[in-house]
């Protein structure tokens, strides 16, 4: 995906930095930071399609694990959970590139509501980027299968340790200049890793998905533990692990 300027979703960037609705001044200081990170943007991603099998802990039956066509393996209950159904998967990494990087540090710099907001922009900007790439990607997959939302490293109890499975089969250093850190920190730090499940055609939900699931960043959208759940789907939030979600409710 060649694309140099990714349009700014400017209520994700407002709710990202945490501006009350009809905020103007927030509005206006978004814009601003907008206009100085547009020029840094580097975007770059990688992708792989691999088969996947699941594996059951012998104790409950329930999905544990998640093992690729290439042998890797990864120990998640959640991100089993989620992949349930799917026989195949992407394994995805994207980035803003480092000169976004040095540019948020420069903001930083200049006042502290100026450097909230270039981290607001900057985090939707590469949601926006991501999600741009995986509508080109579902695109590409045959009729009758339907790509699944984003489940990252992190999401749930898959432990961002895993990283580092993750990063040498897709080559993230040589194909767009993405690191880990000893900590399992990328850099440049405004990047994202994730699993996508390839899934059959399944009819839409009776009832529509709004605020949290509706956005492709929650990746717990579509596991079934949550969408068995009696309760309405925007009250679901108590059920996922990952409490320090910036979609959480």
């Amino acid at each position: 995906m060649a694309q140099t300027e990714i349009v700014l979703n400017v209520k994700e960037a407002l709710r990202y930095f945490r501006a009350a609705p009809g905020d103007v001044k927030a509005q206006t200081l978004i814009t601003q930071v907008y206009e100085e990170l547009k020029t840094e943007l580097q975007p770059r991603y990688t992708v792989k399609k691999f088969g996947c099998r699941l594996y059951a802990e012998r104790e409950t039956q329930r999905p544990a694990a998640t093992v690729l066509s290439n042998g890797t393996l990864f120990y998640s209950r959640d991100l089993a959970r989620y992949l349930s159904g799917c026989r195949e998967l992407y394994l995805f990494a994207a980035t803003l590139g480092s000169r976004v990087d040095i540019a948020l540090r420069r903001l930083t710099f200049t006042g502290v509501a100026q450097g909230a907001a270039a981290q607001a922009v900057a985090a939707a900007l590469i949601e926006s980027y991501c999600d741009a790439c995986c509508r080109e990607l579902a695109e590409q997959l045959p009729r009758g299968k339907t790509l699944k939302p984003r489940f990252s490293p992190g999401y749930g109890d898959w432990k961002l340790e895993e990283q580092r499975l993750l990063f040498p089969v897709l080559d993230c250093a040589r194909t767009i200049g993405l690191t880990l850190t000893e900590s399992c920190m990328m850099a440049p730090v405004k990047s994202v890793t994730a699993v996508m499940g390839i899934a059959e055609q399944q009819e839409p939900l009776s009832e529509p998905m709004d605020g949290y699931f509706a956005n492709s960043a929650c990746a717990m959208a579509e596991q079934p533990a949550l969408l068995s759940d009696d309760r309405p789907l925007h009250d679901r939030c108590g059920l996922c692990g990952k409490t320090d979600c910036t979609f959480r409710r």
